[in-house]
């Protein structure tokens, strides 16, 4: 039995200690290497980006023409290295599982056609080794995720960087500089691993459970309340700043000042005219650009204000048309 235990061991050891890349290879002392190539690339592009900075009239469009020479040209390198890292991780997860099967299922005929307690308690704890080392693998290497799923969510995250990519070559490097191409390229790069498929899964996870509470609580005839953006939240500040200083204004001895309110609050109500879903609101209201009034105006606009939900995106609308033309 000494000479089964050993042969147990080993395949038990070969199979937890078998982990993944969580990435393409990298080999920083190699030169022909991903990193050493695109390193070399960039150097030379970013010496002849920095020449065609200093030329004018045409060195803007020169740059830009060379920013997008440089990403174009480093991105088959990384492409290049993510096909053999994700031939990798099929290859060897299904290599890996084929001989865990083999061992699994050779362990189980073993104890089949075996005599004894004891050698029979030796093949039961070396199987249950095997098949609690395999869990292990799948639990904490993969997540319990297989592996045509995390190569579909790799392949989604590097198509949604390159889309940026796509779109931001079209800008100037004024707006879109050779540094923040350079970061989109390392972004593309890591678009490509394990760790931000995971990390993307999750969160895909989270925004479906979330999704699906949600549904349950407006079946249940719960109002979902919904969260606001900083910039929502700065333009409502804002919007009762202004309503504050109008309301002071109209009260105003001097008839200039108050005539500016009241042209302000008309030009509200007209910029509110031109949004479709705000429109009847104000109809209903009996709110026009018109108005001689400045206090209807402005007591219309805050009733408007009070009897929408404070989440409801008609808010930041009203809010935002108050502070662009209220000031």
């Amino acid at each position: 039995m000494k000479s089964l235990k050993i042969p147990l061991l080993l395949c038990v050891a070969i199979f937890v200690t078998g982990c993944p890349k969580y990435r393409p290879s990298v080999d920083f002392k190699n030169p022909n290497t991903l990193v050493a190539k695109i390193n070399e690339h960039i150097r030379v592009e970013h010496a002849r980006y920095l020449n065609a900075l200093g030329s004018m009239p045409d060195g803007p469009a020169k740059a830009q023409l060379i920013r997008n020479e440089l990403i174009e040209n480093a991105l088959p390198f990384i492409d290049s290295a993510y096909i053999d890292f994700i031939t990798d991780i099929q290859a060897g997860r299904d290599r890996t599982n084929f001989i865990a099967d083999l061992v699994e299922l050779g362990a189980s005929a073993a104890i089949g056609i075996t005599n004894g307690e004891r050698p029979l308690q030796i093949l039961g704890v070396g199987l249950t080794a095997i098949r609690g080392g395999r869990r292990s693998a799948d639990a904490n290497f993969y997540k319990d995720t297989a592996t045509p799923i995390l190569i579909s969510k790799m392949d989604g995250n590097r198509a949604k960087v390159r889309a940026t990519i796509l779109s931001r070559e079209t800008k100037p490097v004024t707006e879109y500089p050779l540094g923040a191409a350079v970061a989109d390229i390392v972004d593309y790069y890591n678009a490509g691993t394990l760790v931000r498929a995971f990390t993307e899964l999750a969160k895909d996870t989270a925004v479906q459970t979330q999704a699906s509470e949600d549904q349950v609580l407006r079946l249940k005839g719960v109002t979902i309340s919904r969260v606001a953006t900083e910039a929502e939240v700065v333009d409502a500040k804002e919007a009762l700043a202004v309503l504050r200083t109008l309301t002071s204004s109209l009260a105003s001895n001097d008839s200039q000042e108050s005539a500016a309110a009241l042209g302000k609050l008309q030009n509200i109500v007209e910029a509110l005219k031109n949004e479709p879903d705000i429109e009847p609101l104000l109809s209903v209201a009996g709110l026009s650009s018109d108005e001689p009034d400045g206090l209807k105006l402005l007591n219309g606009l805050k009733t408007l204000k009070r009897r929408l939900p404070n989440d409801s995106p008609l808010q930041d609308k009203i809010n935002r048309a108050i502070v662009a033309n209220g000031k």
